[in-house]
């Protein structure tokens, strides 16, 4: 594949003393994150990140204001993705939680000011049920802590470009789709990874360079499982918002396929599939 794109990925583990957790985590981590971040960095009483000089360079700006894409005219994707659970109920209890976090491109610089962000939200909690203490928070790819809850440690980061990332051999498997994607049930491989392609291609548009090549590929569904899930989101901007999304397992099977189809599907389980990344949607994992 001739593109270019860094990734590196985070696994936090959270310790909630106790948490009443809502339907869906996804839009209460982005949504908070960016109300602690906006006040721990900004200096401004009333930000007006439309008019502020340093509006390029501002982490805040560029997850939560930005309008337009390196190339085209829609909102870019944001280069920092929170993925918590999906539970699909209100749950309560206590203990601990792991999320992992997507990081793209060279952002992976702002690694303290990420910290310092979900240690203020820590503090304040996702809501008034559920403050958390950051334990840890360890790189994925070189599977070292970069936080232990005191120190960090930067130089422990592995990033990886996600055109290097080996293709899976595999021709019978199983997806996870354990985040809700937005797709009608049952999805067919080849929307799966149109889907991937879309998500992949908007990155390497926004944080990398070069072309996402077209892939050919032969499948069938052999069994799947569904369940629908109704999304409400209350933006401060946007005001109430209402996404549809699906979560369950495909059993697919390939009959005939090329190496970019392989790889795509290695790509996916890193980076997921389809709309709405920011809000941790089309999360999957693969199993054979």
């Amino acid at each position: 594949m001739s593109f270019s794109l860094k990734l590196t990925k985070l696994k936090v583990k959270l310790y909630f003393p106790k948490y009443h957790f809502p339907y869906w985590l996804g839009n209460k981590f982005r949504g908070g994150f960016g109300a602690v971040l906006v006040r721990a960095i900004c200096g401004y009483i009333k930000p007006r990140c439309n008019v502020c000089n340093s509006s390029e360079d501002c982490l805040y700006y560029v997850i939560y204001e930005k309008e337009r894409q390196r190339r085209g005219k829609s909102q870019p994707p944001r280069p920092i993705v929170f993925i918590p659970p999906f539970f699909g109920e209100e749950v309560s209890g206590r203990g601990e939680i792991e999320m992992e976090i997507n990081v793209f491109g060279d952002f992976y610089k702002f690694l303290p000011h990420l910290i310092y962000g979900l240690r203020f939200l820590g503090k304040i909690g996702i809501n008034s049920d559920s403050k958390y203490e950051v334990l840890s928070i360890k790189d994925v790819f070189s599977g070292k802590e970069v936080y232990d809850g005191e120190r960090v440690y930067a130089e422990r980061l592995k990033t990886i470009d996600l055109c290097e990332v080996k293709p899976r051999e595999i021709d019978e498997f199983n997806v996870n789709f354990f985040t809700p994607i937005e797709a009608d049930a049952p999805i067919k491989l080849i929307d799966l990874l149109k889907m991937i392609r879309r998500r992949l291609m908007l990155y390497v548009n926004e944080y990398g360079d070069g072309l996402i090549p077209e892939f050919n590929c032969d499948a069938e569904i052999l069994e799947s499982e569904w369940k629908k899930h109704r999304l409400v989101n209350y933006s401060r901007r946007k005001g109430k918002r209402v996404f549809y999304g699906i979560t369950g397992y495909a059993k697919y099977k390939i009959m005939d396929c090329d190496e970019n189809t392989l790889r795509l599907l290695s790509i996916g389980e890193l980076i997921g599939a389809g709309s709405k990344a920011s809000f941790g949607m089309g999360f999957l994992k693969i199993s054979v």
